[in-house]
């Protein structure tokens, strides 16, 4: 299944603006959310991808006729 990382969403700007600040890459952000172990937050629905020493929140939605996994990044924490 192929992924897709929408950075021009709405909330991506915020996702860059906590990237830049922290020192993460849009490399290391794909590498989180295809590797990280996930969990789901149970008020928002959306998922967090804890890897290293930092976590993805993203929304995700999957196309299962095209065979796309597309991904909307909220924000990156650290920890």
């Amino acid at each position: 299944m192929k992924l897709k990382i929408n950075w021009e969403h709405k909330r991506a700007k915020h996702m860059i603006e906590r990237m830049w600040l922290r020192g993460i890459s849009r490399e290391e952000v794909k590498q989180a959310i295809l590797r990280g172990q996930k969990r789901t937050q149970k008020k928002t629905r959306l998922t967090e991808s804890l890897f290293s020493f930092y976590s993805v929140v993203y929304d995700e939605y999957v196309y299962s006729k095209e065979k796309i996994r597309k991904v909307f990044p909220v924000t990156v924490k650290t920890w």
